[in-house]
């Protein structure tokens, strides 16, 4: 989000006095930094809020990779290429560099992408992010792997960019299934597409948690071993 404010000088700035709010990406009320008297609502997550998307002034939610897809089809398809280029930035990001891509997610990023190639959005997404390089690569071959019914791998990160440049880089070569961080604010747990809902469900016990992110504990033992817990039980 950063990268792309700077490439075409957006702001981010407060109004002194707001009519309406834009809640997008989330139809929790619980996920909203405060409350909002008068929204809209555009989601693309499952288990929609019922109660926060009726008092809505408006709400579009409907089940996609990426929330883009449905702002693309609400624009009638009559967008600048900029904007086409920040959803088609957003839809790589959404499925983790095209890994989860479905065939409907290619046709629209296909139209997102414009008169640009997929490099420029690998570019604007991956260049810079990693800050220290020399305790990176460090901290990278240190990774341990644990080899249950799936692959597992543990690597200590410095911040979420760190982490994500692994998942980037190993999972596939590594032949991952699951990689753990250890990271400064708790752990991350990222995995394939096909075992989220079962390692999801595995996670539930810790309470202080936002999909992959366990933000109560440090400890990515006790993670781990709720993982195996899962596998040896099912």
């Amino acid at each position: 989000m950063r990268k792309l404010m700077e490439r075409f000088c957006v702001k981010n700035c407060f109004p002194p006095k707001t009519e309406l709010f834009f809640v997008y990406d989330t139809s929790d009320p619980e996920q909203l930094p405060f409350l909002v008297p008068h929204y809209c609502v555009f989601d693309h997550h499952n288990n929609p809020h019922g109660g926060f998307v009726e008092k809505a002034f408006y709400s579009h939610i409907r089940l996609r990779s990426a929330n883009v897809l449905n702002l693309y089809d609400l624009s009638h398809q009559v967008l600048p290429d900029d904007v086409l280029f920040c959803f088609a930035v957003a839809l790589v990001s959404e499925t983790a560099f095209l890994r989860t891509a479905c065939s409907e997610d290619l046709m629209y990023l296909s139209r997102f992408l414009s008169g640009h190639v997929l490099e420029d959005v690998f570019e604007l997404i991956l260049e810079g992010r990693v800050k220290d390089i020399s305790g990176f690569l460090t901290r990278l071959s240190r990774i341990g792997i644990v080899d249950s019914r799936e692959r597992i791998g543990i690597v200590e990160c410095k911040d979420d960019d760190e982490f994500l440049c692994v998942a980037d880089l190993a999972m596939y070569p590594l032949s991952l299934s699951i990689l753990l961080g250890k990271m400064p604010w708790g752990v991350w747990v990222y995995c394939k597409k096909k075992l989220v809902q079962k390692v999801y469900s595995a996670l539930r016990r810790f309470e202080n948690r936002k999909a992959g992110r366990i933000y109560e504990t440090k400890n990515v033992e006790a993670v781990l071993n709720t993982i195996l817990e899962m596998f040896e039980q099912t």
